[in-house]
């Protein structure tokens, strides 16, 4: 984890939370767990062995923080998605029941890995709650509101993974036969989840207010971080889902209410609204001034919650554990190539051993021509370029054009720039290698920075959302005090575009706000999920893109072939920059009016490739496999190796 006690979680033998026992059967005696859960110092050691399961081989690290799970979308897209090792299938609505990446026979895997944090969150609960005197020690009771937290976290990961899983609320140690349990229906799982953040934003406080290293910790839960964790499953509850027509059913299932009851629904669209709302009134100062200052606050390992937009992210620790950058971040060319990262990463952040790049997470075509040309978060979510180190000659041939294309500086001695890449491959880029802290090692893939769940502009735009009654209508009364559409606005004016008036505030609008706002933090596939239009705007997706790949339709469309940038020498980077961009908006389909080749500009197609052709065919840039799959896969399966250890208990669903 972030910090050392995160990383060495601190287990002596003698404790009954020793991480190599939470599965285990055998039941330790009561004075060893009154031991643990009734010192303040033991039991925050059992808290930190549930952190110990995020930064695992397999788990967080290297597989749920790396766009495994949240892609492709109707607004992002993988570079994975041509890949033959596994990656693909998941990317492509296409998982089968031993996909090699995210299964595993020994129990180094998600499914796994989620299972133990429950199991250890439960016997945390249970231990607290017999010895931790939980009404008179307020540290104890940040404990319990914490495993409580963790728990609702790990159950809702699972829904969002697999659908309906086991609720297993007791420990195995407490309850044996639990081992035993199938599948139970997700609502049983979703009240449950209400209830405890429930409790334990009534456990937990403020984050400045909470005890220790956890105070005004960023990676650790506070009262906002349940409530607005309360919020995301309150809206997917109330929204809809692929669910089996019975649970017990393998293969009919369809796209429905998860709640049929009306008043049920509302009732939850007002919790989720009333969560918001506690978190607006308290914590208002978060919303940070500058879209880009949350994200380059993460790459620099910025932990302080008042300083941050972030609610909670999951914490990693240097160098030792997290692979955020290297899946998230713009990919780095490759070491087998003149300009290999070590020299790009050295370069960029003077990283000695260089570590590696998998960076594959990409802006969809679309989404790139959507941006309002005021909107500020249109630099910050994706770049056009990728970096390079060498004398320029991969951006443009002859000495003699050199150095009017990289004006100011000599690019034989100043090798770092950013290279042109095609529309297929401009990288979401919230988080980048040159925003990293000064002084941060980089060892191997692991950069060990945080991944982040929950920002502050998630909850605005919850509120406005459930203020709506959701895509059901089912308006709840709204008794806060607080104007949907001035919290929606917050938004809008940060992002420098026009606000929207009353009349305006739909759930259309909602949509394509969150699409701006969230591209590339694994927030949108679950979004279309509950809102039930993830076949819907796939399709439409896909139909739009296979048309921008003919130049006939760009042109009828307002979208031109190329690019128009000229190069800026960045001094704090000591690299050449691609400035003054021109024609990644409509109606920018021709040379700006100031383009001369005298003065530096360069004019790059960006839809086609000499070994390619055009970027965006079928072959080249595939997002699914089939209009059924886009529904019947947008879970994954329970992988056969669980399914085999389970005793016959677990089966999947959806056709699988």
């Amino acid at each position: 984890m972030k910090y050392s006690k995160f990383l060495c979680v601190l287990f002596a033998s003698a404790l009954m939370v020793s991480c190599d026992s939470f599965l285990n059967n055998e039941s330790p005696s009561a004075m060893d767990k009154a031991s643990v859960f009734s010192s303040p110092t033991n039991a925050e050691q059992a808290i930190f062995g549930v952190y110990n399961l995020i930064g695992a081989n397999n788990s967080y690290r290297n597989r749920i923080a790396c766009g495994f799970t949240g892609l492709n979308t109707d607004i992002e897209y993988s570079t994975k998605s041509t890949s033959t090792n596994g990656e693909q299938e998941l990317m492509m609505y296409d998982c089968s029941i031993s996909n090699s990446r995210v299964s595993n026979t020994n129990g180094s895997d998600i499914w796994s890995y989620l299972n133990t944090m429950i199991e250890r969150c439960n016997r945390i609960i249970e231990g607290l709650e017999t010895y931790g005197d939980i009404e008179h020690n307020a540290t104890m009771r940040e404990f319990l509101g914490e495993a409580y937290f963790l728990r609702s976290f790990a159950f809702l990961e699972q829904v969002k993974y697999w659908g309906d899983v086991p609720a297993r609320f007791v420990s195995l140690e407490k309850d044996p036969d639990g081992i035993k349990m199938p599948k139970s229906d997700r609502n049983v799982i979703y009240e449950q989840i209400r209830k405890d953040l429930n409790l334990a934003a009534n456990y937990l406080p403020w984050s400045q207010d909470r005890k220790g290293a956890a105070a005004n910790n960023v990676g650790r839960p506070s009262r906002a971080a349940a409530l607005a964790l309360l919020a995301r499953a309150d809206l997917m509850y109330a929204g809809k889902a692929v669910r089996p027509q019975t649970v017990e059913d393998p293969s009919g299932y369809s796209v429905r209410y998860n709640i049929e009851d009306v008043t049920l629904r509302q009732e939850v669209y007002k919790e989720a609204l009333e969560a918001c709302a506690t978190i607006i009134k308290n914590e208002d100062y978060k919303l940070a001034s500058d879209f880009a200052k949350p994200f380059k606050q993460i790459c620099a390992d910025v932990v302080s919650y008042k300083e941050m937009e972030h609610i909670w992210v999951l914490p990693f620790a240097d160098a030792a554990r997290g692979q955020v950058l290297n899946y998230n971040a713009p990919k780095l060319p490759s070491a087998s190539t003149s300009s290999g990262a070590t020299s790009v990463a050295g370069h960029l952040h003077g990283f000695s051993n260089g570590g590696s790049s998998n960076g594959h997470v990409c802006i969809s075509p679309i989404l790139v021509y959507e941006f309002d040309k005021n909107d500020k978060r249109r630099d910050v979510t994706f770049v056009t370029g990728q970096w390079q180190y060498n004398d320029g000659s991969d951006e443009i041939s002859g000495d003699s054009v050199r150095p009017i294309v990289f004006p100011g500086y000599d690019a034989k001695e100043y090798k770092l720039y950013q290279k042109h890449n095609q529309i297929g491959t401009f990288y979401v880029a919230k988080y980048r290698f040159e925003w990293m802290a000064e002084g941060r090692s980089l060892s191997s893939t692991d950069d060990g920075v945080d991944f982040p769940i929950i920002r502050y502009a998630d909850v605005l735009l919850m509120f406005a959302e459930a203020s709506l009654g959701g895509i059901s209508a089912d308006k709840p009364v709204n008794n806060t005090g607080l104007d949907p559409v001035a919290q929606f606005n917050k938004i809008r004016n940060r992002a420098g575009v026009a606000p929207i008036s009353a009349g305006d505030l739909t759930m259309e609008a909602i949509m394509q706000e969150r699409a701006f706002e969230f591209c590339g933090e694994y927030v949108r596939k679950y979004d279309l999920m509950r809102w039930g239009n993830l076949q819907e705007k796939m399709k439409a997706a896909q139909d739009l893109i296979r048309k921008m790949s003919v130049p006939e339709t760009r042109a009828e469309l307002g979208i031109g072939d190329s690019i128009y940038y000229k190069y800026r020498f960045d001094t704090e980077l000591g690299g050449f920059v691609m400035d003054s961009i021109w024609g990644i908006c409509k109606g920018e389909n021709s040379r700006p009016a100031a383009f001369k080749k005298e003065n530096g500009w360069q004019a790059k197609d960006i839809y086609t490739s000499e070994k390619k052709g055009y970027i965006l065919s079928e072959s080249n840039y595939p997002i699914y496999v089939s209009d059924e799959k886009l529904e019947s896969r947008q879970y994954w399966p329970i992988f056969s190796t669980n399914i085999g250890a389970s005793n016959g208990v677990l089966w999947n669903n959806y056709g699988y």
